[in-house]
């Protein structure tokens, strides 16, 4: 009797640091894209062009590009639970400020201050479930945070379309800014107050550079990359292109990016199941080629059923890509780094997603939806057929 209270108290413990991990880890990814269905709010509020309104998109992802390595140090030997306070709290009063914003200018440091945030409590909350892990399942419960990843990149278009239309501009922002001081609060009360103090054994550089350079941390970290550049580069040219073609208001076009987070709830487990038992070349090339096939779905389907089930398809592609390159790149990585290995995973996220915006909007403004669908098309076909190539050799 008296061996089962504290099991039961340890599993109930461990139950409730998920719960707060997993929950910043979707509020994080959610902000990624909360703000994509109202970048025609945006342009008539403060007057900003196409490629201005891709920098805002952009501008939450610089800082987390700058600062997931050092950070993912720091949270190996300062401790988790302060940083994943701190974060959260950036996180609050970056939503704050763009709630009050009337300018671009404003509106893009307050995205910063919201990336900051997101680095250092992502980071802090991955390294918590991989902690509090039972023995033996800790690929479960990483499992669950990064599909709460997943699902947060796409449920945030809805939440910002659907609560703007229903209540106001402000309205999806000041709701993030609750949240995350709801679990700051939870954070401070629940995590542990003492977290391992841990230093990698191995130097930073050398361990991402024989990481990357293996065959399967290669393929990870570009599949990685070029995920997040790809969502960057939807986030922006598919509202904008579906409110200018369709006249679709805030509420239909976060709706439409909704449809997705059923298919990807589907699809994660399959997946990782998939590559579980078959090994990760099929889930990743299939994930490629279906992301290819849902941009041009986007650029050739009429109306909004056509758009529907384009983005339907790219929610598939998106989450076999993401559970073929998450376990590839950890698994690469060196074993005593672990908040490092999440600040990598991390800059490689941000990376892209700095970069799909911008390209996005330049070629929005340059020439036109359309061919941005085709050239995005292009190169992840391209991606699909090397790894296909890949795959035949390692063999």
């Amino acid at each position: 009797m008296e061996r089962t209270k504290p099991d039961g108290s340890v599993a109930g413990r461990r139950r409730a640091v998920t719960v707060i991990a997993v929950g910043a880890v979707a509020i994080d990814s959610a902000l990624l894209g909360l703000i994509a269905p109202l970048l025609p709010a945006i342009e008539q509020r403060t007057g900003a062009g196409d490629a201005a309104l891709g920098l805002a998109l952009a501008a939450y992802a610089v800082p987390i590009a700058l600062l997931s390595l050092p950070l993912g140090r720091a949270a190996d030997s300062i401790g988790r639970r302060w940083m994943l306070a701190l974060g959260l709290l950036f996180v609050a009063a970056g939503s704050v400020l763009i709630a009050l914003s009337d300018s671009i200018g404003v509106l893009m440091a307050a995205r910063g201050v919201q990336g900051v945030g997101s680095a250092a409590s992502w980071i802090s909350a991955l390294a918590l479930v991989s902690d509090m892990a039972p023995p033996g399942r800790r690929g479960e419960a990483l499992g669950v945070a990064l599909g709460a990843t997943s699902v947060g990149a796409i449920a945030g278009p809805a939440l910002g379309g659907v609560t703007a239309q229903v209540l106001s501009f402000a309205a999806p922002f000041l709701i993030s800014a609750g949240l995350a001081l709801a679990l700051v609060a939870a954070a401070l009360i629940v995590l542990p107050r003492r977290a391992p103090q841990v230093r990698p054994a191995l130097p930073a550089l050398p361990t991402i550079l024989e990481a990357v350079r293996s065959g399967a941390g290669a393929w990870g970290a570009a599949i990685l990359l070029s995920s997040a550049a790809v969502l960057g580069l939807i986030e922006v040219v598919a509202p904008l292109d579906l409110e200018a073609r369709l006249e679709l208001s805030s509420a239909a076009i976060g709706g439409l990016f909704a449809g997705s987070i059923a298919v990807d709830a589907l699809f994660a487990p399959f997946g990782g199941r998939w590559g579980d038992r078959r090994g990760r070349w099929a889930p990743a090339i299939a994930g490629l080629a279906l992301t290819a096939a849902s941009v041009v779905l986007l650029a050739i389907l009429p109306g909004v059923a056509g758009a529907a089930i384009a983005l339907v398809v790219y929610g598939s592609g998106f989450s076999l890509s993401m559970s073929a390159s998450v376990p590839w790149l950890d698994e690469s990585m060196a074993q005593g780094a672990r908040g490092l290995a999440y600040g990598v995973q991390n800059l490689l996220y941000a990376t892209g997603y700095i970069v799909g915006p911008i390209v996005g909007g330049v070629l929005l403004a340059g020439v036109g939806a359309d061919l941005a669908y085709v050239l995005t098309a292009v190169v992840l076909g391209a991606g699909a057929v090397a790894l296909l190539l890949a795959r035949g050799s390692a063999r």
